[in-house]
């Protein structure tokens, strides 16, 4: 297996457990974690300081021993849990959460590394024997460790064999002050045979304020080959060999021996592992061999399988408590995949090409009378539009996802603004277009940051008006016909018309008097620039928010509203397609040129008669109301001789209200594969993208809320 393909699994394993405990951390300030919290938290650390020492990542390695101290004590109950600590242990999951992003690439500056001592030095008063060596060197014994392989086991593991001697070496702390030279057994190895690689361990290295120059503080890993045989080897040692730790492997020792190895030496298994591949022993499939038969024994068992270890099994996570059986195990793993989301991705364009082959094979036949044929068709068809629902619900995932992590933001701004703040998730179990999930982060980090500077009051001000002082801000998503929908809502004291439209006649945006429709005011706070904030702070009054969450909703083909009460609060809704990739559209056509709605927001198709189309006030009859409908002739004029006997009008959902939109032709259903406009159509309003017909030809997709809007703007520019 591909070592980078285990980085990234590391990357995204460590990702769910910062997720995971900033979320428990959360709670821990209006409660004291329970004994289930702090083992979640404790393992969290653990296995990411594992399988980061793994991969040599040692930066992450160290703070996550300090930090894995201090939760051990908490969770032991040696040291009582405050809420003051919840602040610090969020500092380090965000400096960890950077470390495990960073440290891979190399990222890491000295500055950046201080702050990390800083977090941890919060730490410290609470440690037992916290002088710099005991906290920042391994120093777990062999008796701590206590677990070494069962004979069974090494014999069913001798199929790796070394053909190098491998020499560990710990000489004595005090072989200075005795007066012997560690390095002359260097100079006498070179003599025999050839010291392949060799690495000094630097671990027990104390802080500078420590260092005793008299004391020997390192240790050695080398890899040599000679034809000398063990006992010759082993003279090199003599005179040095009285109080330290020697072991020397002579050729053909194998991976177990390995493991009973590392269970001896006073650095951590997995350290060793990784400085073994170092000086080139292990290879990379024999590291990844090492560390499967460390993993056996916590978990008691052991593949034999040779090919290539599952993604999972780079986690070393504690073993606490009873663990599933074998089989209880093997079913669980073979519920859930990982698979790269490029490989999904590419495999719904490749579905795509085939819905549009499909409906050319289509069109093709249809003028062939052969039942048999016919029928062979519709099969494909029919299979085709499942493979098309598979692949795009494997490209669906939760939104709660996203709404997880504005907690933390919530947080962390109520306390810079002076504010109390709570947020309340609902839906969180609505599925959304991966990539559409990736999109949303910005727009709707905008929304609650406003929310929480310009919605919410201080607790005097709530007082004052007879609410509670803590603000609420309610998170939703569900599903609307075939859209997903997302609000934010706060408690609020809601959006001052009069001082918006004030604001907007000193910025000459707009004049005259206050409208009374409240969607014609509200427009305004979506004008780039636009702030009504009297100062400018850390959160807002630069005039950069929401002309920029509007422009990435649109990219999106969603829409975005605003409804205000005040003293009551403000709701911004957003309406997204669920997904971006393949849609089902209703076909449309207007003299010679077709165009597609989506299927979602079709309600009804009528006749458009005669007295209906001399109507000038644009309102059509339907039931007993008047529904708004616009001509699309009209806004995509089309120069054809031709013309349609017969007008057909489509109502339409447009947001919570109905209107119809006038044209030549029906087609009836069609399976859309959406294409991107290109960067010089981007911004042009009523068109959402484009999809290639059977025929070849294309076929523009239609905003119905943008359109509406481009109309009203013909109309406006019309009158003046």
């Amino acid at each position: 297996m591909n070592l980078e393909e285990i980085i990234d699994a590391y990357l995204v394993e460590s990702d769910e457990f910062l997720r995971e405990m900033e979320s428990i951390l959360l709670k821990t300030e209006n409660k004291n974690p329970s004994s289930e919290d702090l083992n979640a938290i404790f393992r969290a650390v653990h296995t990411i300081k594992g399988t980061a020492g793994m991969f040599g990542f040692q930066e992450t390695v160290k703070f996550t021993h300090i930090l894995e101290n201090f939760l051990d004590s908490l969770r032991s109950g040696s040291i009582p849990f405050s809420s003051s600590m919840t602040d610090n242990l969020l500092k380090a999951n965000d400096f960890l959460s950077f470390l495990v992003l960073e440290e891979h690439k190399g990222n890491l500056s000295k500055k950046k590394l201080e702050s990390g001592k800083e977090i941890l030095n919060t730490f410290k008063p609470y440690l037992e024997n916290s002088d710099g060596q005991n906290i920042f060197n391994n120093t777990t014994t062999a008796a701590e460790k206590g677990k070494v392989l069962s004979q069974q086991t090494k014999n069913n593991l001798k199929t790796f064999v070394f053909q190098n001697y491998l020499i560990s070496f710990r000489p004595n702390s005090n072989v200075f002050a005795e007066g012997l030279d560690p390095y002359s057994f260097i100079a006498y190895l070179k003599k025999i045979g050839k010291i392949v690689s060799l690495k000094t361990i630097t671990e027990k290295i104390p802080p500078f304020v420590k260092f005793q120059p008299e004391t020997c503080y390192l240790g050695f890993e080398i890899l040599f080959a000679s034809d000398a045989d063990l006992t010759k080897v082993q003279k090199a040692f003599e005179f040095i060999e009285r109080d330290s730790f020697l072991h020397i492997f002579p050729p053909g020792f194998g991976i177990e021996d390995l493991v009973d190895l590392s269970q001896q030496l006073p650095e951590e298994e997995i350290y060793l592992g990784n400085i073994w591949k170092e000086i080139g022993l292990l290879s990379d499939h024999e590291f990844l061999k090492y560390l499967e038969i460390l993993k056996s024994i916590q978990f008691g068992s052991i593949s034999m399988s040779e090919s290539d270890i599952p993604l999972k099994s780079i986690s070393l996570p504690e073993n606490e408590g009873s663990l599933p059986s074998w089989n209880e195990s093997n079913q669980q793993k073979s519920t859930t995949i990982k698979v790269d989301s490029k490989r999904i991705d590419n495999l719904i364009n490749r579905v795509g090409e085939l819905v549009v082959s499909s409906a050319n094979l289509n069109q093709l036949l249809s003028g062939i009378d052969d039942s048999n044929l016919q029928e062979a068709s519709s099969q494909v068809i029919r299979l085709l539009n499942e493979v098309r629902e598979i692949s795009l619900k494997l490209r669906m995932i939760p939104i709660g996802d996203v709404f997880q992590k504005y907690h933390r933001t919530v947080r962390d701004l109520g306390k810079d603004l002076g504010k109390q703040i709570q947020l309340i998730t609902e839906g969180n179990e609505t599925e959304l277009d991966r990539n559409i999930v990736d999109k949303l982060g910005d727009p709707l980090t905008h929304i609650i940051r406003n929310a929480c500077d310009h919605g919410l009051e201080t607790p005097n001000e709530r007082r004052k008006l007879a609410k509670a002082e803590i603000g609420t801000i309610i998170l939703r998503a569900y599903q609307e016909a075939g859209n997903v929908v997302i609000q934010v809502k706060d408690d609020g004291k809601g959006i001052q018309k009069e001082k918006v439209w004030e604001k907007g006649i000193m910025k000459g945006i707009c004049s005259g008097p206050l409208p009374q429709s409240d969607e014609e005011v509200f427009a305004l706070l979506f004008h780039p620039g636009f702030s009504t904030a009297e100062h400018i702070t850390n959160v807002s009054g630069r005039g950069v928010g929401l002309d920029v969450v509007q422009k990435n909703i649109e990219i999106l083909r969603g829409n975005i509203s605003i409804s205000s009460t005040p003293n009551k609060g403000t709701s911004f809704t957003l309406r997204l397609p669920l997904t971006l990739a393949i849609i089902d559209g209703f076909l449309v056509g207007i003299a010679n040129r077709r165009f597609i709605l989506p299927m979602d927001i079709v309600l009804e198709c009528l006749q458009f008669h005669d007295e209906e189309k001399a109507d000038s006030s644009r309102y059509f009859p339907l039931r007993g109301n008047l529904i708004p409908y616009i001509r699309l002739s009209q806004i995509f004029p089309e120069e054809s001789k031709y013309q349609s006997s017969r007008e057909n009008i489509v109502i339409v959902r447009n947001g919570e209200k109905k209107a119809g939109i006038v044209v030549d032709y029906l087609y009836g259903e069609y399976q859309t594969v959406v294409k991107p406009m290109g960067s010089v159509f981007r911004h042009v309003k009523g068109v959402s993208g484009s999809s290639i017909l059977g025929d070849g030809q294309v076929a523009l997709i239609l905003d119905i809320p943008s359109l509406f809007e481009r109309t009203i703007e013909i109309e406006k520019m019309s009158i003046e």
